[in-house]
């Protein structure tokens, strides 16, 4: 286009309607014409020819363009400076006026008008008209007092905090508060996310969740959970998610396999693990931490028909492979596990079993040989894969029961050989007749009263609050029944908070927020709300029994006995709560790095650091979480053995780490220790290393290693298990990372 001589673009932004224009799409960006002429309140018959000269007008000088495609007209760059040029006169004119102009948060510059204050109290605070009046009329005074050239929404609103917070109007204020991050947070974002080699993704979702979590704190919890919270009584795990989604997802895949996903049923085994992989990553935009694929081997027996070992191994092998991710910049946020089977649990032998092509044909009895055989294939394809890779995702989860023991010996003794070799799977201990199952973090979920095994799947533990057991303990300084009335107090607070985010979730489900978990390609609702669980756990137990009876648990039988008495209050009080509430709650001993660090440090504020009795260092504290007993303590392991048994007795939901010595075990003494495991009573364990990991020749070394055996780089990831998973040390909290080397690992050659 040919280029306007100063006078003719200022001729064409002279008229008032065209500079509404023109400003209209500088914030707006490409807009149709119906719109814009909509939105300077022309009328489409009686204004038609004056619009379209207006347009023609600015088409002429350079300051608008038409997209001939889409239809849309947008600002140029010359018309962004004169709207710029406009504002600045417009400001200019209106602070020689003496008038005050704001720059909002909608990106415009408007002239100050008290009635806005009015009416953001009105709409956002719900304070009466005549008081919101009163307070707008002050703060205009003392703006006009300030004599700044320009104001901003921000500075106006903390003149209206001043005002309410002065006239003890504390409730109106607390609800204008605004969500954001302070300039210097997310600056320390950006340098902690490059120490950690950590992709611009994390910046992204952290600032995100930052947002999430203030307005979690502030409009959706009672102000007295929220309060109990933040003090460091209790701790609600995934704050940032507490309004969003749930925790887990149980699926049951014959749905899968019956209608397809986005596809045809699969027609073979290959298909089948291709559609269950789609599910897994679908379904992690709706779900926070994990997904869980039970009886497995079982639901996938029938499509090992006409299917060679070498093709049913070479698809499990990629079904892993692809599922897996070790890099050093992020860990999987979603984990994925699956529930096996030694056998065919007695309550599906004949429940109809859905095959090839999603038709139904026989009975799961009939494929017992199928489910044994694709049990051995994953395990041959994990031991195949670990030996180049470690594996994090997904997570095997053998369900074990007592007639495995003499009717699957072999097979067991192959699980025991890829424990051995890669610290790979978790064991859950089942009654022959038991319908349970596990999440990585121990949370078992059964079938309950009603003895439908079905009500263990499509849905899982929606959330948790940690109770923060030490701080109770300091508290009531030996007192046993104060310390009873604070725990049951303290449980009603987590149960307060469970049921906000039960009611975020039912409303998320029935608005269509969450697409998948209610309707997953137009059919029936997936979710079902009566098979969901939400739960309570604790931190410090041995550390509140040290500070309430003066021993730990494993020293004295007092202190298991208050251990033990704690622990029954707490699932008494569940059960009482849950039928109060519609709340299924379950009392667990779950793993939480942040829990445990946190409520520790802010224990060590309150009381003092010389006070309050915790794990790791002074500058860098936590508490024992996941296991009962500190890792770091000195014990003989079958005593630590029994003491967990004893607890996961009362509990049922937990999880026994065994951290080993590198080199010092093999298949063969695992397998005999697992039988002493079970016998003691312990319902969920795992053996683990310690790895590292060489990027540049792929290999996998037991140990921490900062320099490759094989190539001499160091170019290695070394990883260890915190909250029962794999996770890059990069990635650890501070205060578990530098009390790792305290951690008692045991020999068994």
């Amino acid at each position: 286009m040919e280029i306007q001589k100063g006078s003719e673009v200022f001729d064409a932004a002279s008229s008032p309607i065209r500079m509404e224009i023109l400003k209209l799409l500088s914030v707006k960006g490409p807009l149709p014409y119906t719109e814009i002429m909509a939105t300077v309140k022309l009328d489409p018959v009686r204004d038609a020819g004056k619009f379209v000269y207006h347009l023609k007008s600015l088409l002429a000088a350079d300051l608008i363009s038409l997209n001939e495609k889409e239809k849309k007209y947008n600002v140029t760059e010359l018309g962004r400076m004169i709207v710029n040029f406009s504002r600045n006169i417009e400001e200019y004119i209106a602070v020689k006026k003496g008038k005050m102009f704001v720059r909002t948060s909608r990106f415009s510059i408007e002239e100050f008008n008290r009635e806005k204050i009015v009416n953001s109290l009105v709409n956002e605070a719900s304070v009466p008209y005549e008081l919101a009046q009163e307070v707008a009329a002050e703060v205009e005074e003392r703006l006009i007092k300030l004599g700044t050239k320009y104001l901003t929404a921000p500075l106006i609103r903390e003149f209206v905090n001043s005002v309410l917070i002065e006239k003890k109007l504390e409730e109106y204020r607390h609800k204008l508060t605004r969500l954001g991050m302070p300039v210097y947070d997310v600056t320390q974002l950006f340098n902690f996310a490059g120490e950690k080699k950590l992709d611009v993704s994390f910046v992204k979702e952290k600032a995100g969740e930052a947002v999430i979590k203030e307005y979690v704190l502030l409009n959706a919890l009672p102000r007295e959970v929220a309060d109990a919270h933040l003090s460091g009584n209790i701790h609600l795990s995934r704050l940032e998610n507490w309004i969003l989604a749930p925790n887990e997802i149980r699926h049951d895949i014959r749905f899968f396999l019956k209608r397809g996903f986005n596809s045809k049923p699969p027609k073979n085994l290959k298909e089948a693990l291709m559609l269950l992989r789609r599910v897994f990553h679908h379904f992690s935009k709706e779900i926070i931490e994990e997904q869980h694929f039970d009886m497995f081997n079982v639901f996938l027996a029938p499509y090992l028909i006409d299917a060679s070992k070498e093709e049913a191994k070479e698809a499990l092998y990629q079904f892993l492979e692809e599922l897996n991710v070790l890099t050093p910049f992020n860990i999987p946020v979603n984990r994925l596990s699956l529930g096996l089977e030694f056998s065919i649990p007695k309550f599906l032998e004949n429940v109809e079993a859905v095959t090839l092509n999603g038709k139904v044909k026989g009975v799961y009895g009939d494929y017992a040989q199928e489910a044994n055989l694709l049990l051995e294939l994953l395990i041959d394809a994990a031991l195949d894969l670990s030996r180049y890779y470690l594996l994090m995702n997904p997570l095997l989860i053998f369900k074990v029961r007592k007639k495995d023991f003499q009717n699957n010996s072999l097979m067991l003794f192959k699980c025991h050989k890829l424990a051995a070799e890669s610290s790979i799977p978790y064991f859950a201990f089942l009654n022959d007749e038991e319908a349970s199952n596990y999440s990585f973090k121990g949370v078992r979920l059964s079938s309950g009263l009603n003895g439908f095994w079905e009500a263990t799947l499509n849905a899982g533990n929606v959330g948790t609050v940690f109770i923060n057991l030490p701080r109770i303990a300091y508290e009531v300084k030996g007192n046993d029944d104060q310390f009873k009335e604070l725990l049951i107090k303290t449980i009603n607070l987590a149960a307060e908070a469970l049921k906000v985010k039960k009611a975020y979730l039912n409303s998320a489900l029935n608005k269509g927020l969450l697409p998948l978990l209610s309707k997953p390609s137009g059919s029936p609702f997936y979710y079902i709300k009566e098979n969901e669980a939400y739960t309570i756990s604790f931190v410090g137990l041995n550390e509140a029994a040290i500070a309430h009876v003066g021993t730990g648990i494993n020293a004295d039988e007092d202190a298991f006995k208050f251990a033990a008495n704690a622990l029954r209050a707490m699932i008494n009080e569940a059960a009482s709560l849950s039928k109060k509430l519609d709340l299924r709650l379950l009392i667990a001993q779950i793993p939480s790095d942040e829990a445990s660090s946190r409520l520790a440090k802010l224990d060590a504020e309150k009381y003092g650091p010389s006070t309050v009795i915790t794990q790791g260092s002074l500058e860098k504290p936590y508490y024992t979480d996941g296991p009962i007993l500190p890792a770091s303590l000195k014990i003989p392991l079958e005593n630590r053995i029994k003491i967990e048994g004893r607890i996961q007795n009362i509990l049922e939901n937990g999880s026994l780490p065994i951290y080993l010595e590198a080199k010092k075990f093999n298949a063969e003494n695992l397998l005999k220790l697992t039988k002493v495991v079970q016998d003691k009573g312990v319902k969920f364990m795992f053996y683990t290393s310690d790895y590292s990991y060489c990027f540049n020749c792929s290999k996998v070394f037991p140990g921490i290693l900062y320099k490759c055996l094989n190539c001499d780089t160091s170019n290695l990831i070394q990883i260890a298990r915190t909250e029962n998973a794999f996770t890059p040390l990069t990635l650890w909290i501070e205060a578990k990372k530098k009390d790792l080397e305290n951690r008692v690992c045991y020999a068994l050659n």
